[in-house]
């Protein structure tokens, strides 16, 4: 037998952290939702320019959507670009 008794080799710390890595990902896929936001800013999108077809978020405030028809569409109005923001 070696001095050092090579056969008998316990875990070390690449096998304690691929452990753990593997339980951080196991836990990681159980648990719910995510941390991406992604998604909801995608739903978020609800405004649309009705002639460029560009989406805003439904947090946009009248400025804003007022800025875009004056620098991107200065000859049509903003009841032509947003028409649903208009009617509400």
């Amino acid at each position: 037998r070696c001095w050092c008794e090579c056969g008998r080799m316990g875990g070390g710390n690449a096998q304690k952290s691929a452990t753990k890595r593997a339980k951080n990902a196991e836990k990681a896929a159980k648990s719910s939702g995510g941390k991406s936001q992604l998604a909801a800013n995608q739903k978020a999108m609800s405004l649309t320019c009705s002639v460029c077809r560009m989406s805003f978020m439904c947090t946009m405030s009248e400025a804003t959507l007022k800025q875009h028809t004056e620098s991107k569409h200065p000859k049509k109005s903003f009841q032509e670009c947003f028409p649903e923001f208009a009617a509400t």
